[in-house]
């Protein structure tokens, strides 16, 4: 597993929940989406956050639920890569 996937309480930006996931960043990201709104139901959050694994944990995408689909375009403003 390279990636974690951490989904965010809106109110505190707490982990409420996490995930394993294969491949690359992409592909990371689209499992996000796809299990994004049971999250949402389930436990309120309201966007994920992403972990590279194998760089200690570093956080390499941020994501609100709120306004996904600037994550498609290439000066998309809540979907930061540190």
């Amino acid at each position: 597993m390279r990636y974690r996937v951490e989904y965010l309480i809106q109110a505190t930006d707490e982990v409420c929940s996490t995930f394993g996931a294969r491949g690359d960043l992409q592909a990371a990201g689209w499992q996000a989406r796809v299990c994004g709104g049971e999250a949402r139901r389930r436990f309120g959050a309201h966007g994920f956050q992403i972990r590279d694994l194998a760089d200690a944990g570093r956080i390499v995408a941020l994501e609100l639920f709120d306004n996904p689909l600037p994550c498609f375009a290439p000066d998309a403003s809540h979907h930061v890569v540190h």
